[in-house]
């Protein structure tokens, strides 16, 4: 993110894996978007999001919608852009990246409103920094690591976790009972194996299913330092 922020972007999307199939089950990694877009995404609007097909397709980097061209988008496809850019998923940046034995990955780059798009040696330069994201991933999570497979509401509270949150203050914030937040905490230990708080977070964290609030804070201090309409280029 430090680099994609020499292209005036500081929020992104990850998936992971990709296949042709959107029914196969997939990881997301949120970087600075809206937490109810992450939430429907894991729902349902990943079995109609056309961007890692066309990904796929395409095997190099591409901007959305700019670039779609005469691409054949299904009418749920073309609902799915246009409430992607309510949550400010408008413009962006969308690559396909593989990594090693068969293991694959789809970074969406989001550009501001007023970003220019990028051209060809800036998505190539796009392209690589996806393609080294998922080979760090790799290393980092080994294909033997099993990821759980969590309800939203078990993501939500494991979110909350992450930033810090008592499980009063988590039920305030998801307007739902302290008891509840305990069973759904006690399911998390489970499904991580992990005893505790802190290391339900340390393991989430390595594995992709959260960020830490200390990178939420540097995202919305570098947004205050950006000048109007501009990009950390200018």
């Amino acid at each position: 993110m430090h680099a994609l922020e020499l292209f005036g972007i500081s929020t992104a999307y990850y998936v992971a894996p990709i296949t042709g199939d959107a029914r196969v089950s997939r990881i997301v990694t949120n970087i600075g978007l809206p937490w109810i877009w992450e939430r429907q995404y894991r729902a349902r609007l990943h079995l109609i999001d056309p961007l890692p097909r066309i990904a796929i397709d395409r095997l190099e980097a591409f901007v959305w919608p700019d670039q779609l061209g005469d691409e054949k988008l299904s009418p749920k496809e073309r609902r799915y852009l246009s409430i992607a850019a309510k949550y400010g998923l408008a413009r962006g940046v969308a690559v396909a990246c593989f990594g090693p034995n068969g293991r694959s990955g789809f970074l969406g780059a989001v550009l501001s409103k007023d970003a220019p798009t990028p051209d060809g040696i800036a998505l190539m330069r796009i392209h690589s920094l996806g393609q080294t994201s998922i080979q760090r991933y790799c290393r980092l999570v080994p294909r033997t690591v099993t990821i759980p497979a969590l309800s939203n509401r078990e993501l939500e509270v494991l979110h909350w976790i992450g930033q810090g949150k008592s499980n009063s203050v988590i039920a305030e914030l998801l307007e739902i009972s302290p008891s509840s937040v305990d069973v759904y905490v006690r399911r998390l230990f489970a499904k991580l194996d992990v005893s505790d708080r802190t290391m339900a977070a340390v393991k989430a964290l390595s594995l992709g299913m959260i960020i830490s609030g200390d990178y939420t804070k540097m995202l919305k201090d570098a947004a205050q330092l950006q000048p109007p309409g501009g990009s950390s280029l200018d």
